[in-house]
């Protein structure tokens, strides 16, 4: 988990930026469900795909419930309770992390779940079976593991899950833990950790309860796992596919310099611990570094803007039509929300905005979950107690985000809590 000295003294950069007045913001956050609020972290949004689509939120200690379709109730109807299973998962990045419904859920009704255990620490994806009939309601009873991953350390999860538009099953393995990759696992293409992988769900083997997909980039490769899709992640936090274009976006929690946004390509090697945002990993600097070549992010900034990325969406929306085609991503630590315009032809960024700057009179946000609605819409989900949050019907939207707006003024250091998604210390660490 994140160092409180790392924390004070990011915010205190972050202090130093320079301010602008409220009226240079352009959009602000209004709750999305006024009535609703948690008692826990949100850690994964998913869609029920079909003819009437529901949101389901999944919350790190365990319940999985449903968004009404009111956005003036008070009712979330639980959809899972995983909370006896999460019972002994009380560190900070322990817990459930990730949800997936199947993409032909009206027929298969499966949903998938990652979430971390203990004695021994290790991450699992698991399937439950969605009886057609009655409440939309998992059946607790008919969990299936299909991975059961031995993870070193209890930290750098990562443990989000996507389906692609290829109906394969997309998921999102940390490092394993700690600083500085102790154990060089970002580039170990014979582990699973620091990787995304990408696996069949739809048939199993005589050793696996799933198949690999047999255009997966390292199928061939003796040395390799065969189930890795891409490498050099060191905490990956917000998964999910463009639904235009299919590409795969990915938030990468950095460790003291760079936050990371990065285009997920098949075999694609971004960087860590070799490499840290767009530069060498400083403690690696004296080391020679790997002969490969690695990918640098769509997007990366520096801890003078903030200090754990929060990946988000391409927004595809109806409301906003200034934002649409641009990826919207936040920042746990200051509160701030960008949209990234980029080329879908050649996947490079144009430019990055603020849409939403915390402000010293404004709510407290530190977004765990950035996703899509049902309809498209964005919802943010702030940290514990954890509301859920839209971006606000302004007559700005459909104009140019400013590009001047810079942080107002950030959380106060008395107020700064450890991040999701960026863990730096362990029990026993000092």
């Amino acid at each position: 988990m994140p160092e409180p000295l790392k924390i004070l003294l990011t915010l205190a950069m972050v202090a130093c930026l320079p301010t602008v007045s409220r009226a240079d913001l352009q959009l602000k956050i209004t709750p999305a469900y006024p009535a609703l609020s948690f008692d826990d972290n949100a850690t994964a949004l998913a869609i029920t795909p079909g003819k009437n689509p529901r949101a389901v939120v999944a919350f790190q200690r365990g319940q999985i419930r449903v968004l009404p379709e009111d956005k003036d109730s008070a009712d979330a109807p639980l959809f899972l309770d995983l909370r006896e299973k999460m019972r002994e998962e009380t560190g900070f990045e322990e817990g459930l992390h990730g949800l997936a419904f199947h993409p032909s859920f009206a027929t298969e009704r499966r949903v998938f779940v990652c979430y971390s255990q203990r004695d021994p620490r290790r991450t699992v994806l698991s399937e439950f079976k969605v009886p057609a009939e009655g409440p939309l309601r998992a059946d607790p009873a008919s969990e299936q593991v299909l991975l059961d991953l031995p993870h070193p350390i209890g930290n750098h999860w990562g443990g989000g899950i996507a389906f692609g538009p290829d109906g394969y099953l997309y998921i999102s393995i940390g490092d394993g833990g700690v600083r500085d990759d102790p154990y060089r696992l970002g580039q170990n293409l014979w582990t699973l950790h620091g990787k995304i992988l990408r696996i069949d769900i739809n048939g199993r083997t005589s050793f696996q309860p799933y198949k690999i997909p047999p255009d997966n980039p390292f199928v061939d490769k003796q040395e390799i796992r065969d189930e890795i899709w891409a490498t050099g992640f060191r905490n990956p936090w917000g998964m999910s596919f463009d639904k235009v274009t299919g590409t795969l976006w990915c938030g990468d929690v950095g460790q003291d310099a760079w936050e990371e946004v990065n285009l997920v390509k098949a075999g694609g090697n971004y960087g860590w611990s070799e490499r840290e945002g767009p530069a060498r990993f400083e403690a690696r600097a004296n080391a020679p570094q790997e002969n490969t070549t690695f990918i640098d992010p769509i997007h990366s900034y520096a801890h003078s803007e903030g200090i754990s990325v929060t990946g988000g969406f391409v927004y595809r929306g109806k409301r906003f039509r200034g934002l649409k085609g641009s990826y919207l991503f936040g920042d746990w630590g200051t509160g701030i929300i960008w949209s990234l315009s980029w080329n879908p032809k050649d996947g490079t960024a144009i430019g990055t905005k603020p849409v939403y700057t915390t402000t010293p009179d404004g709510i407290r946000f530190n977004p765990t979950v950035i996703a899509a609605d049902a309809a498209g819409e964005p919802l943010f989900f702030s940290h514990s107690p954890s509301i859920i949050y839209t971006l606000a019907d302004s007559l700005l939207a459909d104009a140019e985000i400013s590009e001047d707006a810079q942080v107002e003024e950030p959380p106060t250091p008395e107020d700064a809590t450890e991040l999701p998604g960026d863990p730096e210390t362990t029990e026993g660490e000092s």
